[in-house]
């Protein structure tokens, strides 16, 4: 299982807020559609920031990894010259 980051944090918190806001709104008392809207786009707005996070660390880990099997494959071409 993994560490859970402030953003993880703060989106469960958010989501949570937002149900809140919405049970209030089902049962009669004052939570606005105004305010039922904005904190339910706050949340898929946290949830693509983090998703567009989570993607931009995968690309960087591909390119390093790539970078290496490069250097790899140069050193065995540079190796298979001398023999």
């Amino acid at each position: 299982m993994r560490k859970l980051n402030w953003i993880d944090i703060l989106i469960i918190l958010l989501f949570l807020l937002a149900v809140y806001f919405i049970l209030t709104r089902i049962f009669g008392h004052s939570a606005s559609d105004l305010t039922i809207t904005i904190s339910l786009f706050t949340v898929l707005a946290m949830a693509l920031y983090k998703l567009n996070r989570e993607v931009g660390e995968i690309k960087i880990g591909m390119r390093n990894g790539f970078s290496r099997i490069k250097e790899d494959i140069n050193s065995i071409k540079n190796k298979l010259k001398i023999k």
